[in-house]
């Protein structure tokens, strides 16, 4: 399970913090993620749920009152 998420913010405020949270099948698949980017095999790599074409990221969030990310893109600059 791996899930990014915002943080329910206040009443009539934008959210400021994000929260990663997952299991450790979720941070492996996070991980190897991030090892294309430090091989250089890429320069970004794309987190999505299934629904929306990937398979990284858990459909449901882990916190109800949270805001779950759908696609997460991490680009090396």
């Amino acid at each position: 399970m791996l899930s990014f998420e915002y943080a329910a913010p206040a009443a009539g405020e934008m959210p400021e913090e994000l929260q990663i949270v997952c299991d450790r099948e979720g941070l492996s698949s996070l991980l190897n993620q991030l090892q294309f980017l430090t091989d250089a095999r890429t320069e970004h790599v794309h987190l999505m749920r299934e629904s929306w074409g990937g398979n990284h990221l858990s459909e449901k969030p882990f916190n109800p009152s949270a805001t779950p990310i759908r696609h997460v893109k991490i680009l090396l600059r």
